[in-house]
């Protein structure tokens, strides 16, 4: 390589401090002074750039910039006194170098280490923000640095707690004369000749914007976030909307969508709850209120209050806005509705909604520069019947499809009733569709739940009290046990969990008495082990998950034990290989992730016994495959994206020889269809967690 090229990258203004230059963005300037006292009066900073400011002492003065991971030479100047700011203001790793005369009285290497540095954000953006924090946090741990975020009051609230080592400020706050560096991190429409970026952010997407510009990976992840009240905010299982959005291309412009995926979950069972700040917003020709169904939690509310109703939800449902960011924090599934971005433009979800027929993607065309002052932006369809046809030709349909491809969605649920409004309107078809029947049937992916309990025996001694070795009167006492199992699945499939819990537990009462009574008794103790699985369904459902583990361990034991002591059984078999998956059901739900690991391995072993036993067996060898594919999930959480990928390619090997024998199955088709999105999924979780080459 030849000598090193002296490159204009900097501009050398005596006088002329950094804050005049053109580009500014609209966040607070650094001190006009650089912080750094260097030899002779002279003073150097990384704030907004490399700054050196340089006094008039009758000598001339000779500066040079570099950048230590190229080793190129960006600035090299003989000036006798003045401002030198380098004309790049996002992250490079600087030398600074400075000569007085022939003396080198300067040779500085960019090192933030110990020292404080403040990484400013614009006001009045949510998503934004959230999307950007976590490459702040990266770089405070690259460079080890005593870090300052700038940013609106209302994240302060949301993040302050849950970063203890870092200080949030509001920009008022900014004492701008502390920092060794600044950098800002905002959205740079105009930013030709990449100033303050060092590439266009339509091109990498919003939130990886900040890790160019800070010089750090740009893998995505979700920041933390703290709330001051965790507790559930409803008991019932709900889906969370946000219909509105700062402009009309956000929207998804479909009139009928709304109402009809609204009408769609609560057919489901799902209470549907509406998080927006405005009930309802108008736009010229274009109105946008709250679905009638929705349940309305729309105000000006903290964003931790709005955190709390997100964490708890099974799904999100919005678009290209805060929210749906906010819920991608907190780790709520998130449906995101958009056409006018790219999906790159905003995090991974494996339930993004597009449609590539329409024009789309608008935002990240770099032809195009987003007009802030224009609600009705669409900058190559506007006033023509096109107009934002990214989000009109979106379909209830599509969305209800990828709903669900969402694991657990519309578990051993039952419809929501009508909410009455004040204008009568007419059911979705779709929706109307599930309202007259049943709900759902879920699918071989999801968790095993109530509805799926319901289904199955309550147990092997026959009614009427004559089964071989039973009493008349214990026989009796095993109707009425029975008959409270009985009664308890009525109250659970009309959604009356508490009468279906009293049910269940004075049934639970006779067979312990029972099996206390004949302890040997292989029928007594199946029906408790019934009626203990059906108690932690339940207390699963009202999410009493320490409940529900404590109900699933007894009945699992219980399994343990019939399992041991009749060997040949493969009722008993099923009966533990069943246990073993409704206690990893509850054990990832309460986060531990490892022992939810270790029941799966166990469920999925009996499963390949019993359907190794009986090759003729369609719905065992399903349930074979769907429990590798079970196995697959509980992997994920672990981080072993090598192991979920071999064990959900046993399970797709599997579920291909289903199909191969029995056609277009239903059920054999959803399982091949949610084992290919989860092996994309894990591919591109490992791709994202490997280490750099």
């Amino acid at each position: 390589m030849g000598p090193p090229i002296a490159i204009p990258y900097a501009e050398a203004q005596p006088g002329r401090p950094a804050a005049e230059l053109p580009l500014k963005p609209r966040l607070p300037s650094p001190s006009t002074v650089p912080t750094q006292e260097g030899p002779q009066g002279l003073r150097f900073d990384f704030n907004d750039g490399c700054r050196v400011m340089l006094p008039d002492n009758g000598q001339a003065w000779h500066v040079r910039l570099s950048d230590l991971e190229t080793a190129n030479v960006l600035f090299d100047i003989d000036l006798r006194s003045g401002f030198v700011n380098s004309s790049k203001r996002y992250f490079i790793p600087f030398r600074l170098e400075v000569w007085c005369g022939q003396e080198l009285l300067l040779r500085h290497d960019y090192d933030a280490n110990g020292r404080d540095v403040l990484i400013q954000f614009p006001v009045g953006t949510i998503g934004d923000v959230i999307g950007w924090l976590s490459y702040a946090v990266k770089f405070k741990e690259l460079h080890q640095c005593r870090l300052t975020c700038a940013l609106g009051e209302p994240l302060i609230a949301l993040f302050g707690a849950a970063y203890p080592d870092i200080t949030f400020v509001t920009h008022e706050m900014v004492q701008a004369e502390r920092y060794y560096a600044t950098y800002s991190v905002a959205l740079f429409f105009d930013d030709i000749e990449q100033v303050y970026q060092p590439c266009d952010f339509r091109q990498v997407g919003l939130h990886r914007s900040a890790a160019y510009i800070l010089g750090v990976d740009p893998a995505e992840s979700p920041p933390r976030v703290a709330l001051g009240d965790d507790s559930r905010p409803i008991p019932e299982p709900y889906v969370c909307i946000a219909v509105q959005a700062t402009t009309q291309c956000k929207h998804w412009n479909n009139p009928d969508g709304w109402e009809s995926i609204v009408g769609f979950l609560r057919a489901t069972g799902y209470r549907v709850i509406c998080i927006d700040q405005k009930a309802e917003s108008s736009r010229g020709a274009f109105q946008t209120r709250i679905p009638a169904e929705a349940e309305d939690q729309t105000g000006d509310r903290p964003l931790q209050e709005r955190a709390r109703w997100l964490r708890h939800a099974d799904v999100f449902i919005g678009l290209s806005s805060g929210l749906s960011w906010l819920a991608w924090a907190v780790g709520t599934p998130v449906v995101l509705i958009s056409g006018f971005t790219h999906p790159t433009n905003e995090f991974a979800t494996p339930y993004r909604i597009i449609n590539h027929h329409a024009c789309n993607s608008c935002w990240n065309d770099t032809h195009h520069r987003f007009d802030h002052t224009d609600a009705l932006w669409c900058p190559r369809w506007k006033d023509t019947p096109r107009q934002f046809e990214c989000t009109r030709v979106i379909t209830a349909d599509q969305v209800e499809a990828m709903l669900r491809r969402i694991p657990g969605f519309g578990q051993g649920m039952r419809p929501q009733p009508r909410i009455p409004t004040a204008a009568t309107r007419q059911p979705m078809p779709h929706a109307a569709a599930h309202a007259a029947g049943e709900p759902p049937r879920p699918t071989v992916e999801e968790p095993i739940a109530l509805a799926a309990l319901l289904s199955r025996s309550h147990g092997d001694v026959p009614r009427g009290g004559l089964a071989v070795g039973v009493t008349v009167a214990a026989g009796r006492l095993m109707d009425q046990a029975a008959a409270q199992i009985a009664e308890g699945d009525r109250n659970a499939t009309s959604s009356d969990l508490a009468g279906a819990l009293q049910n269940y537990k004075q049934s639970i009462d006779i067979l312990r008495y029972l099996t206390q009574a004949d302890p040997d008794h292989a029928g007594f103790q199946r029906n408790l082990a019934v009626a203990l699985n059906r108690i932690g369904a339940v207390l699963f459902v009202q999410r009493n998950l320490q409940g529900a583990n404590a109900a699933y361990s007894a009945s699992l034991a219980m399994s343990h034990k019939l399992t041991a002591t009749h060997p040949g059984n493969p009722t008993f078999r099923r009966d533990l290989a069943w246990c073993h998956a409704l206690l990893a059901d509850v054990l990832a739900a309460q986060g531990r992730h490892a022992e939810a690991f270790e029941q799966r391995r166990n469920n999925a072993a009996l499963m390949t016994q019993l359907a190794n036993a009986a090759p003729g067996d369609p719905p065992l060898q399903q349930a074979l495959a769907a429990s590798y594919q079970s196995l697959g999930d509980a992997l994920v959480p672990l981080g072993n994206f090598d192991g979920a990928l071999t064990v959900y390619r046993i399970s797709l090997g599997l579920t291909k020889r289903g199909l191969d024998a029995n056609g277009q199955d239903a059920a054999w088709n959803g399982l091949y269809t949610s084992l290919l999105q989860k092996i994309r999924t894990a591919l591109l979780a490992q791709r994202q967690s490997a280490p750099p080459s």
